[in-house]
Order: C-alpha cells, then structure tokens, then sequence
C-alpha cells in the first residue's frame, strides 16, 4: 500500500455532521406550517443511495420516508394528510416543484394518514411506512419528498420542519417549498431522508438530516475529561490536523486516538491556547497537528478526534443529534462516526450513537495501492 500525498496537501474535511460540501454552520430550523385543504410542503434534490445503484420504495421491508414534525395539531378525523414520493415537473409549471395537478402532487408511493389515527409524532422525527404504491429511484435521481394535506378538519396543522443555513449558502439544490394557492420556493434547507424496502438508506446531495442540537459544557474537573467522534473510514488516508465549532475561553488539546474502545493511544495532538482564538464565543477554527503530523490512518479502522481541556475553566463543544442512528451514513464519516466520551480508559458512545459533535479531521493523502479513494468526503 502507497499513500499518496495530494500536493500543498490539499486538504479534506471529515467528521463534521454534514454532507453539505461547505463550511458554513447549520444551526437553525423554520417550521412551515401545514394547515388546510390542498397544502403541501416539499423538498426536492438528488438522491444518493449507499453503495449506489437503484432502490425501491414501496410498503414492504423497511421502505419509510423520514422528516421532522414540530409542534402541530394532527386530531381530527376530518384531515387527511400523505407523505410520499414525486417525480419532479421537468415540462410545465414554475420551476423546482414536484408533479402536479392544480397543487396536488403525483405520488408513485405514499402513506396516507387520517387526523386522530396516529402517525405523526410531534417534536420529533418521524419515519412515515408507505401504505400504497411503489417508486423505484435510480442514485442520482431528482426525486420530491411532499407532505400534502388534502383535506383538514377543525384547525389540524403539521409543522414540516426544514433547515436554515447561513444565508451565504445558494440553496437553490436542494431545496424546499411549499403551495397554498400557488407554488413558492423558501430560503430552506432539505431535512428528509428515504429508506427502500431493502433497507438502504437515501439522502439528498447537500442536504441536512436535523432533529435536534446542542452543546456540551465541561473542563478538566469534570466526571468526563474527554468528548470525541469516532473516524473510521473505508480508505486509507493521512490526518494532518482537526476542525472544530465550539466555545472557545480555556486552553485545551486536540488528541487523536487509537484504539478508542480498547486502549486509547494518542497519535497525534495540538495543544491550543484559548487566546490564539478569534473570541471566547462560538467559533469554527481548524489547526495543523504539531505531533503526529500526517499520521497514516489505516483503512477501516476507528480512530477518535477528541477535546481534552487543560485548566478547570469551561469549555463548550456543538453537537448534532439524528432522529435515528442510521442517518450517520448521511455525514463524512458514515455510520462509523458518532460521538463518544471517557473519563479514564476507554470511550463509550452517546445517545446510542445518534449524536455527533462538530469536531473533524483534516486528511490528504489516499491510498493508490489497493483500490482505496483519495479526497472523498462522506463514506
């Protein structure tokens, strides 16, 4: 095996919780309020399965279709309400919308849900099975993911909730919107995802899977020293450094680990001083290992990026929560990445390994041997 250096190197990043391929920080939600007749939310982009190929989604196996239902009302027997899949209107109509007739979506699979029945979950995120049709997807394909009241009984309402990014981010793909008497776009980020019957999971390109967020506040006196992710990845690469979102007012190291849930052994660190930072609030910032610089990660293997503080002064870390662990293939990383912890000894995971913190590497380098991939973000 040769690990090939990219020049300068040319850095990637992996780790963060998001595919979305920028730096900018997701960290906000809008709910759009779904209430009425022939209303519908929607959210259209490409779809990329894992391991590619084409799948199908229907009322079998573990075909579903997930989102995020804030606080709405869902009572009244009178309200019928679908979730489901949409071909996108390549021919006729406003731009970026599913196909339609008159607002009502074409769905080639939905699940079809009466107010007072159950099926959608408030706060929380919701993965909706099909009850009719089939929709097979080929890897990237333009797909609609609609949630569409027909009818609405009393004052029943579903608050979809999508993503606000920083608003420098163009998210004209993918993107969301909504009708009610007409189609228009919103300044949104998608926060969906599709499972086929054979159980692979498919995400939009560029788009956000969120179902909730927070940080952790600790130091050097607290039961745990250390909050990490684990990075495995399906290739060998080499880690130059880390990149971080956190409340930055104490000194701390950047370790990287080995073995983390065996006999944790640092291979390489940074120890950072809060005053080279821009601001004690919440910042994204990166730095070079001086120890352990290019350090060869071998493929398939998980290491952890971990933040020790130093001094009993409190430090805080971002982190990202997923509705279920398996949308941690949707992030650099792939399911082998979520956040864990220690005080001594060696890591355990959080929250059954649906959260994970914003703290990465900085890899070069790819494996031009066996096979391996050079410069891939995601898993």
């Amino acid at each position: 095996m040769t690990i090939a250096e990219f020049s300068s190197p040319e850095f990637r990043t992996i780790g963060l919780p998001m595919r979305n391929l920028s730096p900018y920080l997701l960290t906000n939600t809008t709910d759009l309020g779904i209430g009425g007749t022939n209303v519908m939310a929607y959210m259209i982009g490409q779809i990329w399965w894992e391991g590619g190929g084409s799948h199908t989604v229907d009322t079998t196996g573990s075909s579903s279709i997930g989102w995020y239902n804030g606080n709405g009302t869902f009572n009244n027997a009178g309200t019928s309400f679908s979730v489901g899949l949409a071909a996108v209107d390549t021919s006729s109509g406003p731009s970026g919308v599913p196909v339609n007739s008159a607002g009502t979506p074409t769905l080639g699979v939905s699940a079809v849900l009466t107010g007072g029945g159950g099926g959608v979950t408030n706060n929380a995120w919701n993965e909706t099975v099909p009850t009719t049709g089939s929709k097979t997807i080929a890897n990237g394909e333009l797909v609609a993911v609609c949630m569409y009241m027909a009818t609405r009984g009393g004052s029943d309402n579903v608050q979809v909730r999508a993503v606000s990014a920083n608003s420098i981010l163009n998210r004209s793909m993918p993107h969301v919107g909504i009708y009610s008497a007409g189609f228009s776009g919103q300044n949104l980020l998608t926060n969906c995802a599709i499972r086929a019957s054979d159980g692979a999971r498919g995400y939009f390109i560029g788009g956000q899977i969120w179902a909730g967020s927070s940080s952790q506040t600790w130091n050097n006196t607290s039961g745990t020293k250390e909050f990490a992710n684990i990075i495995q990845l399906p290739y060998a690469c080499k880690a130059y450094g880390a990149v971080f979102v956190a409340g930055v007012a104490a000194p701390f190291d950047l370790v990287l680990y080995s073995d983390p849930f065996g006999t944790p052994t640092s291979q390489a660190s940074f120890s950072v001083n809060e005053k080279t930072v821009a601001g004690n609030s919440t910042a994204s910032t990166a730095y070079m290992f001086t120890t352990g610089f290019g350090l060869t990660l071998a493929a398939n293997t998980p290491y952890a990026i971990s933040m020790k503080p130093t001094s009993a002064s409190n430090m805080s870390l971002n982190y990202f929560t997923f509705g279920v662990a398996g949308h941690q293939t949707s992030v650099p990383g792939g399911d082998n990445g979520y956040a864990v912890s220690r005080n001594t000894g060696a890591f355990s995971a959080q929250n059954s390994q649906k959260d994970r913190y914003w703290l990465g590497l900085l890899v070069g380098g790819g494996d031009t041997g066996g096979g391996g991939s050079v410069g891939i973000i995601g898993a």
